[in-house]
């Protein structure tokens, strides 16, 4: 591992409600399994949710076709209603940490820091950086080949929400 500093890809949308809920939609299970999934026809199903500083979670998310993929969350800073922050992985359904089948070299330690921001009433701008924490030069490379397409699974992610929170 080495102390590079890597220069994160950074999703910005803005959501039609408080500030409070869009935090809440990222830190309570009943909000979680109605939209962090990246697609309509996903299942999420979170199997053990301790979301507080030091706290993990270990959730499944189920695709249309019945594939399985697993994630394991270690929560680093939970400071309701203003930031976020929290390591996730591919994991198995034991919450035993897994490199990712689809890219070997894929980071192992990939760091979310997520700054939740009111512009109104019932306006708030999110910002959601994500980099890889101590990568290998293997796993910088990876990371970095791929930038052009980051904005595909948290985006499509940060869809679901808008939908969800748009359905109250």
């Amino acid at each position: 591992m080495n102390d590079t500093t890597v220069e994160p890809s950074v999703i910005v949308r803005e959501f039609d409600a408080p500030r409070e809920l869009v935090f809440e939609a990222w830190t309570q299970v009943e909000h979680l399994n109605n939209w962090m999934f990246p697609m309509q026809g996903c299942q999420c199903n979170f199997v053990s949710a301790d979301i507080r500083d030091g706290g993990t979670s270990l959730h499944t998310i189920t695709m249309p076709n019945g594939h399985q993929m697993w994630l394991f969350t270690k929560y680093e800073e939970v400071d309701f209603p203003e930031k976020l922050v929290f390591l996730q992985y591919m994991s198995n359904e034991a919450g035993d940490i897994l490199p990712n089948p689809h890219m070997p070299d894929w980071p192992r330690d990939m760091l979310a820091s997520l700054y939740f921001e009111s512009l109104a009433e019932n306006r708030t701008k999110l910002t959601f950086n994500w980099q890889p924490r101590n990568p290998t030069v293997a796993e910088l490379a990876v990371f970095e080949a791929s930038r052009a397409d980051h904005h595909k699974g948290w985006g499509a992610g940060m869809d679901q929400l808008e939908a969800y929170l748009a359905a109250g």
